[in-house]
């Protein structure tokens, strides 16, 4: 056996390591201690009173809450659905009020609800808690946002992978027409499958349909343009990019404010993170705060109609020389 194909075998498993470390070190650095980080919170009181309670907060836990005054508690309320806070906290004499949103997720709001109990005793006031916006009873753990986005990224990057070796000569409109055509269908099915078939996302099939398709476009034509542009390892880095990187940096079943700042920050520019929020909130927050999501993914679409339709050089023109 020649030397460079015994090397092969050995090659191969130090390329497995390296994916494992970069799967491994990505998740279980992201998800494996959560912390809370800045959780916004609207308060109901004056501004005096809820910066003496935020210093008390931060006594138990420094920075894991962000506090806001806010006049009066329907205003509170408001910015709760419009998914300016995560919570609300009405002090009381005869006793404290927490109101979550369920659909943000099961763990952010059982440590908001120990927080705010703890302030509770700590004053000799007991909180109760309102969830107004509470989870299906066969979602409890609100992951359904999640899968569907994880099972819609992936077909994604197979449209794009399986497009270009069965119409390898076609040009970059055609290519863009057909990208868009199985995104219009891997969307729909998705959002059939979510919507329909396992109920597990019910009330906005035609919005989910579109959120999917669009996800689709996005991750489908951004690999489409680095195949083109980079060849099969620019497509495995975009595949790296958006699977061990952008899922655990979207913060997964924890959300982003419990896993590492520097992570979330990142994972707010990606696909994964991004279509989570907007399927989220189409779903359970009535089409709140879709500005930013939709904003990401679209600038997603660009970049890859970009990579799509840049001039892309021959050999022979390469190696034409300059005219004198």
């Amino acid at each position: 056996m020649a030397m460079h194909e015994r090397g092969k075998p050995i090659a191969v498993m130090v390329v497995v390591a390296l994916l494992g470390m970069l799967f491994a070190g990505s998740f279980l650095g992201a998800l494996h201690s959560p912390e809370p980080h800045g959780v916004p919170v609207a308060v109901v009181g004056p501004e005096n009173a809820v910066d003496r309670l935020g210093a008390m907060m931060d006594e138990r836990r420094d920075g894991a809450f962000d506090l806001t005054a806010y006049g009066s508690e329907q205003d509170a309320r408001a910015a709760l659905l419009d998914r300016d806070v995560d919570a609300v906290f009405v002090p009381g004499r005869g006793g404290a009020s927490l109101v979550i949103a369920g659909a943000n997720g099961k763990i952010e709001n059982a440590v908001l609800t120990q927080a705010f109990q703890g302030v509770g005793q700590a004053t000799g006031q007991p909180v109760a808690v309102e969830d107004v916006v509470p989870l299906p009873a066969d979602d409890g753990n609100g992951v359904s946002s999640i899968f569907f986005v994880i099972t819609t990224v992936i077909p994604a990057v197979i449209l794009a992978v399986m497009l270009a070796f069965a119409v390898p000569a076609a040009g970059a409109g055609q290519r863009i027409g057909l990208l868009a055509a199985g995104s219009v269908v891997l969307g729909g099915v998705n959002a059939w499958v979510a919507a329909g078939l396992t109920g597990a996302l019910v009330g906005a099939p035609w919005a989910l349909w579109g959120l999917g398709s669009l996800l689709v476009f996005a991750v489908s034509a951004f690999t489409a343009g680095a195949l083109r542009v980079g060849g099969p390892p620019a497509a495995g880095l975009t595949v790296l990019l958006l699977v061990p990187i952008g899922v655990p940096a979207s913060g997964g079943p924890i959300g982003p404010l419990f896993i590492p700042e520097w992570y979330a920050a990142l994972g707010e520019w990606l696909p994964v993170s991004a279509a989570i929020n907007a399927v989220r909130n189409t779903v359970y927050f009535d089409g709140s705060a879709l500005g930013g999501p939709l904003l990401v993914l679209s600038l997603w679409v660009a970049a890859g109609l970009a990579l799509v339709l840049v001039p892309k050089r021959t050999r022979a023109a390469a190696a034409e020389p300059a005219a004198p």
